[in-house]
């Protein structure tokens, strides 16, 4: 990635800097950003950038691997490449995307760790989330049991540690909480996402800095043809 992604090393960081590499009309990218781009089932920023003293409301962002894009339904000026723009984030969108992004970890943590079950983190939305947990005829009461379990977690005020390790450095089998596809990026080095109690996880989405940021975690599920769906939807309180 040629864009520096800020988001990553603070998550919390609501403005920064940036000077302009490309700008096309309504696109334009950055040399580093906070802007998170909809990527891993997590929504995209919203926000403003300041260019010349004139604001431009942010309302996509997304990547095309080198570089991170900031679209505004306004068109930007001409000339602005290498200039430095004032990068600001709308904070309320970032928040929800970071707690349910966490509670998702949670959740799908608990199912692996009581369960052996693979899960799928789907999407995030700004008054939901959607989770699939593969869990061979799945419940009722095993989703209560893994809502409660994850409210305890929550109310534990457990911090949330980000560390990075190297690929082959990354415990297995227990220890290892993967997706539905039981395998790992290809990256030489893993961003891995560790809170106390539940296994390990290998992701680039945007957490909260302690578990009781999240809030109450309500979890509801569906029925499809008599049973249980594998996929879960997440609201918080």
């Amino acid at each position: 990635m040629i864009t520096e992604q800020i988001f990553l090393k603070d998550s919390y960081l609501k403005e920064c800097e940036g000077k302009v590499l490309m700008c096309e009309f309504t696109d334009l990218t950055v040399d580093k950003t906070i802007f998170f781009p909809t990527m891993d089932g997590q929504q995209n920023d919203k926000g403003e950038i300041v260019i010349d003293g004139k604001t431009y409301g942010i309302v996509d962002v997304w990547t095309d691997g080198d570089y991170i894009h900031l679209i505004s339904l306004d068109t930007y000026p001409e000339n602005v490449v290498g200039k430095t723009i004032q990068q600001k984030l709308d904070w309320d969108v970032r928040s929800i995307h970071m707690r349910f992004r966490t509670a998702m970890f949670i959740i799908s943590g608990l199912a692996y760790k009581f369960y052996n079950a693979k899960s799928r983190i789907s999407q995030t939305y700004d008054d939901k989330a959607w989770v699939d947990l593969y869990i061979d005829n799945i419940t009722e009461d095993i989703v209560k049991n893994i809502t409660e379990e994850a409210n305890k977690i929550v109310k534990q005020n457990i911090p949330i540690k980000i560390e990075y390790m190297n690929n082959n450095d990354f415990p297995r089998e227990k220890q290892r909480m993967s997706y539905s596809t039981g395998t790992l990026p290809d990256d030489e080095e893993l961003r891995v996402i560790n809170i106390a109690g539940l296994p390990l996880q290998s992701d680039y989405g945007l957490y909260t800095a302690t578990t009781s940021e999240v809030g109450e975690i309500e979890v509801a599920s569906s029925t499809v043809k008599g049973k249980i769906d594998k996929r879960l939807t997440i609201t918080l309180k």
